[in-house]
């Protein structure tokens, strides 16, 4: 498979986690991060100005934790929680605080996910149910999460083996949006890379920014190849 070719020097780069540049795993909390992954990370920062972020849907402590914090700036939760301590010189405001689910609707779930073998993870702003290992499952736990939204300020969104809630009109297409607004990312050409459907929403925000996005396996076989890509841009190659 012929890669992308490299971007120019004014990129700003957007990269999903979980299947982009670490290989999914059966549980969220059996991920495997590949040993260089931090350094590259910091590297591909250095060369781009710090116009590198980590758009995730796994929670700010955990996408810190993974990537053990490189200067990068963070748009996790899908975009509705946007870090950027890590960037050195960097001001780049949180954006507008987005409703939290009720509690009840939490033990609800949690309860569901135990009575039905499913994989509950909590979120911030919002909760999954797993079924990788049982994806027969996954239609009966999307229309229980659906039933809890409907009329609500929350959504239903599909993932790798999994249904998530969280807030309406926050997606990882509005994190790319916000980022572009601010140094080091204004002014630059955006490019996200992803694997899955939520990835699609900062894809098509980069493209109306004058920018470009990759998926996975259309544009790159996995992560490695990611990797690799990204090494070409912080190699001798580069200008």
């Amino acid at each position: 498979m012929q890669l992308p070719p490299l971007p120019a020097a004014r990129a700003a780069l957007f990269l999903d986690l979980d299947g982009t540049l670490i290989e999914i795993a059966p549980r969220p909390d059996a991920v495997v991060v590949p040993p260089h992954l931090p350094g590259l990370l910091a590297r591909l920062s250095d060369r781009l100005g710090g116009a590198v972020a980590i758009v995730t849907g796994r929670g700010l402590a955990v996408a810190r934790a993974l990537t053990r914090e490189p200067p990068v700036a963070y748009a996790a939760e899908h975009g509705m929680i946007i870090d950027a301590s890590l960037l050195p010189g960097a001001d780049i405001p949180p954006m507008p605080m987005p409703p939290t689910p009720p509690e009840a609707w939490r033990d609800a779930t949690q309860a569901y996910a135990v009575a039905e073998g499913l994989l509950y993870e909590p979120k911030k702003y919002g909760f999954v149910l797993h079924f990788r290992s049982c994806q027969d499952k996954g239609p009966a736990a999307t229309a229980f999460l659906q039933d809890l939204a409907q009329g609500s300020p929350f959504q239903v969104m599909p993932a790798h083996a999994a249904a998530e809630l969280r807030p309406r009109g926050l997606d990882k297409g509005s994190a790319v949006r916000w980022l572009m607004r601010h140094a080091p990312f204004a002014g630059r050409q955006p490019i996200f890379i992803g694997d899955d459907v939520t990835d699609r929403f900062g894809i098509e925000a980069c493209e109306e920014l004058g920018g470009t996005g990759y998926l996975i396996p259309d544009a790159f076989p996995g992560p490695a190849a990611v990797h690799d890509w990204l090494e070409g841009i912080v190699g001798l190659r580069a200008a």
